[in-house]
């Protein structure tokens, strides 16, 4: 068995232990949880709250926590829910923990059935619990401010010195009350004398009252006198206000007139705001702009960016990929590589050796067979399909017909590995299939590193391959994509 025979099958069962690993540690259930569905929440804080925490409803456990993700400075976590379990318009999540110092769950008020169902796209409202650790800061601000007023009470008035501060103080509410006393004794007399000047004050409105009111009659006849002279002037100023509001009547006769005429659909604002067709073909194109900007926004682009070294033909591969994604279980993948294609050669020269047993020279053919290294460009479309962690795909694979499975574990898809099969035709270069398989490991937000063999059920031209990588979702491409479509 060759060194790169031995290579490959050491590095694939490293793999393999690696994945038994991961599956025993992350709880990893094949197939998908069939009987549950996912939602999400928007939380300020989920303090304690960690992957895989319970959901419940009144204390019973009805889901459980699938990830958590930090978006725009808040915390973006999807749980799973028993399908068994209704979910209503008016459904609410918090933040409970079980005892003071328990774990932290979900609390899920799942609403009233008289509201309706919430669409499963929509985020559950979630409301802020009481934390332990408001509480804990509540605590400590009220026994601050406690301990500042005792700490102010026993410098102001403790010790010897603060019983002599309240002594002074009882001594000067004694000394004051002694002074508003006599001050009141001093001052009898003026205090007799201003309650004589109000009561005179009294006396003198009382008999200056009745003159007043004569007074007022009076000016009431004058004013009554100056009406009778100027009514000629008052009939001419009532007669200006009776032609104005015959003027606004006549204009509100001609408004009336062009609102029956638009009612009747006469004319070209009647017509548009009559005609059911117009106003059909105006909600349909509506329609059309909002189905095809929701499209847009719904969709996901996510950008691939790798190289990779082939260790037996001393070259690499460069590739970008694109997924198209409408939706979470389906995407379409294009692929365009600079890759390092091998091909099998063969070349004979002629060899004259000495036959040991005559010793005469004997002409011999010899056949020498090598791997040659093209460079080449090559364009990948795929169909993909999600079934739980399962990635089928098929399509063009680098220019040829092909299809491959691929597993995708952990949060995010970090961890994923699978095999591709591609280029089924036989050829004297290359008498099977070509395999690859392929792993990776996303390490830090999108960048991650890659192994694998290439060409397995070829011998001669098996290689293995190790590199790196960058992944992250583009928002921009989806902006510029849907504004062109828009366009159009």
């Amino acid at each position: 068995m060759k060194l790169e025979t031995k290579v490959g099958l050491f590095f694939t069962g490293a793999i393999a232990l690696v994945a038994v690993m991961i599956f025993r540690t992350e709880k990893f259930e094949i197939g998908g949880k069939r009987n549950q569905s996912e939602r999400f929440t928007i939380f300020d804080q989920v303090a304690g709250l960690n992957l895989q925490g319970a959901v419940r409803i009144a204390g019973v456990k009805v889901g459980e926590v699938r990830t958590i993700t930090l978006e725009n400075g808040k915390a973006h976590v999807v749980i799973s829910i028993s399908n068994d379990v209704p979910v209503y318009s008016d459904a609410t999540v918090s933040l409970g923990s079980i005892g003071i110092l328990g774990e932290k769950f979900i609390d899920l008020n799942a609403g009233h059935s008289a509201k309706g169902l919430l669409p499963a796209d929509s985020p559950l409202p979630s409301k802020a619990g009481v934390s332990l650790d408001n509480l804990m800061e509540t605590l400590a601000d009220i026994g601050k401010n406690v301990k500042g007023v005792t700490q102010a009470l026993n410098e102001s008035i403790g010790g010897e010195q603060g019983r002599q501060k309240l002594d002074e103080i009882v001594d000067n509410i004694r000394g004051l009350t002694a002074e508003f006393r006599s001050m009141a004794q001093e001052n009898h007399g003026a205090i007799n004398n201003t309650m004589a000047n109000v009561e005179a004050i009294s006396s003198d409105l009382r008999d200056k009252l009745p003159k007043l009111a004569q007074q007022f009659e009076s000016v009431g006849k004058n004013l009554n006198a100056i009406l009778e002279e100027n009514r000629p002037e008052l009939k001419g100023i009532m007669g200006d206000v009776r032609k104005l509001s015959q003027s606004f009547q006549g204009t509100a006769d001609n408004l009336k007139t062009l609102t029956d005429r638009i009612n009747r659909g006469e004319g070209t604002i009647g017509k548009l705001m009559n005609d059911e067709s117009t106003i059909k073909k105006i909600n349909e194109a509506v329609d059309n702009v909002n189905g095809m900007l929701g499209g847009f926004n719904k969709m996901d682009f996510r950008l691939d960016m790798g190289a990779a070294q082939w260790d037996k033909r001393n070259d690499s591969r460069v590739g970008l990929g694109l997924d198209i994604i409408p939706s979470p279980d389906y995407w379409y993948s294009l692929g365009f590589a600079s890759t390092p294609d091998g091909k099998l050669s063969e070349s004979t020269r002629t060899v004259t050796q000495l036959d040991p047993i005559t010793g005469k020279p004997v002409v011999t053919l010899e056949k020498n067979k090598f791997v040659t290294t093209d460079q080449s460009f090559t364009v990948s479309a795929q169909f993909a399909k999600r079934l739980g962690p399962a990635v089928f795909s098929a399509g063009i694979v680098e220019g040829k017909g092909g299809g491959g499975l691929e597993f995708r574990t952990m949060d995010q898809d970090r961890l994923r590995f699978g095999v591709l099969a591609y280029d089924f035709t036989k050829r004297e270069d290359k008498p099977n299939p070509r395999y690859r398989f392929t792993s990776s490991y996303q390490f830090w937000k999108g960048a991650y590193v890659q192994a694998g063999v290439q060409d397995i059920g070829n011998k001669d031209l098996r290689t293995i391959f190790f590199g790196g990588g960058l992944r992250w979702k583009d928002d921009d491409l989806k902006k510029m994509i849907g504004l062109a479509g828009a366009s159009k």
